[in-house]
């Protein structure tokens, strides 16, 4: 009985520590050597981490010395050319205006650098450009949106030869304005969002949203000054001068879509398309439309789940490319869940590195 409370406490243990780096918990643990373990990590790419995992071995420790040979012979020779392909690879894509991609790459030689002030700088400057690329876009696109709904606002009046309160058309201008309303609150919502994100820009881009909607709103305008100072130095917002902006009307094609359909799709696994199909159909009223949505769901999360658990094994293993295409599957089929998203960039950072390691020994 001791024995089974021990074994289950053990493992409640290490559900805990699920969070920690499985290699840091098996050095821990003494389930592994730190040498072992920095070797593991270096044949996974992740640098860096070796090196430090090296750098923490004592003298006294029996494998000090084979510690230090391949922290000079291999480890720091890769930092090296990963740091040349990183920095390189910033440059690249900053010509090519790739503003993520550089500030990513720059990042990344930045965390090979022993001296990354300048790699830092580099990479401020490439944040700063997507940032200011991101609000541009999307403030443009925010200001189309609003004038198209400000347009709609009172556009229902009753033609020559209709009574000026005629019940058709005031109803249709009521569902307008509820819309309107509700359109207006989630653009408030999400100026608070930002705000708590501390992304001053895209706070101030919807509490502009917002006061285009509701005019003259006290606590907006507030809002708006404060994420204005707290703007990066360089950030430029656009000018006051209202711009007039013709809405453009898009013209939607409603298909309808039948259970078996959706049930079809389902036979096939085609089950991102038959989710599509069945929130369709639950708009259409359909009484079969909840339970099929249920259905997928559990589905597409076991798949997801799936996918992800095959996809750490295989990374267990070093095998890093069938890794990153099990976690691809599941961002596929789960694409906001944050665990996956991680997982899949990550490996994508790895693969990246083994490769440019290849390249570089290739020269």
């Amino acid at each position: 009985m001791l024995r089974n409370f021990f074994y289950v406490m053990l493992v409640v243990f290490l559900s805990a520590c699920a969070a920690k780096s499985g290699n840091d918990l098996r050095v821990s643990l003494g389930l592994v050597s730190a040498y072992d373990a920095a070797q593991t990590e270096f044949h996974q790419g992740l640098v860096m981490e070796a090196r430090q995992r090296l750098l923490t071995i004592p003298k006294e420790d029996e494998d000090y010395a084979k510690a230090q040979v391949l922290l000079k012979d291999k480890v720091d020779p890769a930092r090296l050319k990963l740091l040349r392909y990183y920095a390189r690879k910033g440059k690249a894509e900053e010509k090519k205006k790739n503003w993520a991609k550089a500030e990513e790459a720059y990042r990344m030689a930045a965390e090979l650098s022993r001296q990354p002030k300048a790699l830092l700088t580099y990479e401020k400057n490439m944040s700063l450009k997507v940032r200011q690329l991101r609000f541009d876009t999307l403030y443009a696109q925010q200001k189309q949106e609003d004038t198209a709904w400000l347009k709609w606002q009172n556009a229902y009046t009753p033609p020559k030869g209709l009574f000026g309160d005629d019940e058709a058309f005031r109803l249709a201008n009521e569902g307008v304005n509820q819309e309107l309303k509700l359109h207006a609150e989630k653009t408030w919502s999400m100026a608070g969002v930002y705000e708590k994100k501390d992304m001053p820009e895209l706070a101030w881009l919807y509490a502009d949203a917002y006061l285009r909607l509701v005019s003259g709103d006290k606590k907006a305008q507030d809002l708006k000054n404060a994420m204005a100072t707290a703007l990066p130095k360089g950030f430029k917002l656009p000018k006051s001068k209202p711009v007039k902006e013709k809405a453009k009307t898009v013209k939607v094609v409603k298909q309808a879509v039948s259970a078996s359909d959706v049930r079809l799709l389902i036979e096939q696994g085609a089950w991102l398309e038959a989710k599509l199909k069945a929130q369709k159909l639950r708009k259409q009223g359909h009484d079969e439309a909840d339970g099929l949505l249920e259905d997928i769901d559990v589905n597409i999360s076991s798949l997801a789940e799936k996918a992800y658990q095959d996809g750490n094994l295989a990374f267990r293993t070093e095998k890093i490319d069938a890794a990153v295409r099990f976690w691809q599957r599941a961002v596929d089929l789960k694409p906001n869940e944050q665990t996956y998203v991680d997982s899949l960039r990550r490996g994508k950072q790895i693969q990246e590195r083994l490769g440019a390691l290849k390249t570089e020994d290739k020269k």
